[in-house]
């Protein structure tokens, strides 16, 4: 076995929206897990979101929610670790967002997400990440009445608003934030200190696994951390070009199972 600790993006490397993963991939990550491997999901979803699918596979251990910021237990629920944005920064965030017409802004607290109003967007967003928001009155008032640190501020709108809103963001917040998009039409912001590259880290140490025995895989730009570290980082076939570059290897199209393909070709 290559690699003792196999790190997996979800949607669109391992499954595909609101919760499918191949039964072969499954039985190919359970296999591994007999013969003493780490599996773990590495996704920008919220826990609450993420945990259920991995209990209707059988997946066990650690789940890592909202890009890094939340690490939790898969069997138990358990929160091991929470991190996020300063909720003045979230506010900030958030009205930026809103002041660009045809963008629905979300914000998630404490595992609960938030929006300002119903639209097709966050209806969208809630049927494929199975969630349900809480309509608040004006968003930002109540990030910053509530004074809780905020996982994540997302943006839906087209691709072409999801692109310059990312540029944008980046290019204001550079060091303080990482801004990427979860999908092509989706914005995602997340503070820096708690992104992918750091949920790696971590769960490295956790387990006690060197880094050269790590081997992560993604497709979509919130993978770039993911996949820029010091341990094998792996672009899915078909992912976004800016993942690509940065990939020490790239593998087969989703559609070929691409985590099922790593693990027979590295572990089992």
């Amino acid at each position: 076995m290559k690699y003792r600790l196999f790190v997996s993006d979800f949607d669109g490397t391992l499954g595909k929206a609101p919760d499918r993963i191949e039964p072969e991939t499954v039985e190919a990550i359970k296999e591994y897990e007999r013969r003493g491997g780490i599996f773990a999901v590495c996704t920008g979803r919220m826990f609450s979101s993420i945990r259920p699918i991995c209990l209707k596979y059988g997946l066990k251990g650690l789940v890592i929610a909202y890009q890094g910021a939340m690490i939790g237990d898969i069997e138990t629920g358990k929160v091991v670790f929470s991190g996020g944005i300063e909720y003045k920064l979230a506010a900030e965030i958030v009205n930026y967002l809103l002041k660009t017409e045809g963008v629905s802004v979300l914000s998630d607290i404490d595992d609960v997400m938030y929006v300002q109003e119903r639209t097709p967007y966050i209806d969208f967003y809630e049927h494929a990440c199975k969630v349900k928001g809480v309509c608040v009155e004006n968003l930002a008032e109540f990030i910053t009445r509530k004074k809780s640190t905020v996982l994540k501020v997302g943006g839906i709108g087209t691709v072409e608003l999801a692109d310059k809103l990312t540029a944008e963001l980046n290019e204001k917040y550079a060091g303080r934030l990482v801004v990427n998009n979860g999908a092509p039409m989706f914005v995602e912001v997340v503070d820096k200190r708690f992104d992918k590259k750091f949920s790696v880290e971590f769960l490295a140490k956790h387990f006690g696994v060197p880094y050269d025995e790590i081997i992560a895989v993604g497709d979509s730009t919130n993978d770039i951390e993911l996949l820029n570290g010091e341990w094998h980082g792996v672009a899915v076939g078909d992912a976004r070009e800016e993942l690509k570059r940065v990939a020490k290897e790239i593998t087969v199209p989703y559609a070929d199972r691409p985590v099922e393909y790593l693990l027979k070709k590295y572990c089992l």
